[in-house]
């Protein structure tokens, strides 16, 4: 009999202590926040950048993409929800979003900043949730420039072989 009683004993104490663990990893994950959810539409890959990213207004951290899919009213573009403090200024018509990446990890974030005037505000999606425009982000207008700048960078380098080349060479010699 004793050996039955140490081992209800144990066994409610590590349900307890369980219970206890589970109250207190609630606890340290509860969010008091009050959200706004905007959402993004872009026609633009969105490598790096997943559910739970966070989204920042001017650099401050403000919210947290919540879900990442296609926007059925636009073929080819991707629609973005995020959840914004309400505590944030955003307003749309003035505020845009772009993606942002992190150090040479390529971990993506969405960035909100405002724009000097105010702009065209974007129809609501079929959920009714005000829409925010999505502008390219400077990695993405790199890349699409980034073979006109090698094609410059060459024709410059051809002219400058012209320039330097034997021919010339040859022709300052003969001056000397």
């Amino acid at each position: 009999m004793e050996n039955k009683a140490h081992a209800l004993a144990a066994g409610i104490f590590v349900i307890a202590v369980a219970a206890l663990l589970a109250g207190l990893a609630m606890w340290l994950t509860r969010d008091q926040t009050d959200y706004r959810v905007y959402e993004l539409s872009s026609k633009e890959s969105v490598s790096g950048l997943q559910p739970q990213a966070a989204v920042r207004y001017k650099g401050v951290a403000v919210g947290k993409v919540t879900h990442i899919g296609f926007d059925h009213e636009r073929s080819g573009h991707l629609l973005i929800r995020i959840a914004v403090d309400s505590q944030a200024p955003v307003q749309p018509g003035y505020t845009y979003a772009q993606l942002g990446y992190q150090g040479v990890t390529g971990i993506a974030h969405v960035q909100l900043d405002d724009e000097p005037g105010p702009s065209p505000i974007q129809p609501t999606g079929p959920s009714g949730l005000p829409r925010l425009p999505m502008k390219s982000s400077p990695l993405n207008v790199l890349a699409d420039q980034g073979m006109m700048i090698l094609s410059r960078a060459d024709e410059a380098a051809e002219r400058i072989n012209r320039l330097l080349g034997d021919d010339q060479y040859k022709l300052m010699e003969l001056v000397k």
